[in-house]
């Protein structure tokens, strides 16, 4: 799934914005297509460990894709508070609840004897996914367990997927919050994430015509890439 619109405005910031908001939309830019990358990673990963006829392969890089997300996602939340916001930055509230995830990954070590053992949670969490077969629509929970399995705890509610033709569907990430177990939906992140995005590509639009502010073509300028070349060697 995409955040960024085709056309966004973040991929042709106008030249009149300020050095600083010019740095900050660009770095949210770059932040979303990461997380793209990602999300887009992780579902082609757990669709091919999902077909009974493939093997589970890859699972180290699955449970990697799975925590970029996090990653990034409160990376995004760092950046967008750099920002001005009117309603002290109420649109941020349907993903700050990735926080605590984060605050796990960067101190898993400590988890190990405050929670990891006492709940029985593998280190790098559990992934839970809904897998719906294309042919027969039949739905299949499947979970996948980071390292070595020990017992750990986990339940899910069937969702309602009846209007939905993907074959993955709503990807939790479960793992612990010191003393307790905490679970999100990474599929619902990035559909907020892309709600927020489109928020922001409308101000912004409405920013240009409201200033005169042109959009600017920066792929000349944008990800570029130098290459080197080495002075040839005297004989």
């Amino acid at each position: 799934m995409k955040i960024l619109s085709e056309n966004s405005p973040l991929k042709y910031l106008p030249r009149e914005l300020k050095g600083e908001q010019l740095l900050i939309f660009d770095s949210i830019r770059i932040t979303f297509e990461m997380i793209e990358h990602n999300y887009s990673c992780l579902e082609d990963r757990l669709l091919q460990i999902s077909k009974p006829e493939n093997k589970k392969e890859g699972v180290s890089a699955i449970f990697n894709h799975a925590w970029n997300v996090i990653d990034h996602t409160s990376r995004f939340i760092k950046i967008y508070k750099e920002l001005p916001s009117d309603s002290n930055y109420e649109v941020l509230n349907s993903i700050k609840h990735v926080n605590p995830f984060r605050n796990t990954l960067q101190h898993l070590n400590e988890r190990i004897n405050e929670s990891l053992l006492k709940n029985r949670s593998p280190f790098y969490g559990i992934l839970i996914w809904f897998y719906q077969n294309p042919v027969t629509s039949e739905i299949s929970p499947m979970t996948l367990i980071s390292g070595i399995e020990y017992g750990p705890k986990f339940e899910f509610t069937m969702p309602d997927l009846t209007h939905s033709n993907k074959e993955i569907n709503h990807i939790w990430l479960q793992t612990v919050d010191k003393n307790k177990i905490i679970r999100t939906d990474i599929s619902q992140i990035i559909l907020d994430l892309k709600s927020i995005c489109e928020q922001n590509e409308k101000k912004l639009i409405e920013l240009c015509n409201s200033k005169g502010f042109q959009l600017c073509d920066w792929s000349e300028r944008k990800d570029i890439m130098i290459r080197i070349k080495q002075a040839p060697k005297k004989v």
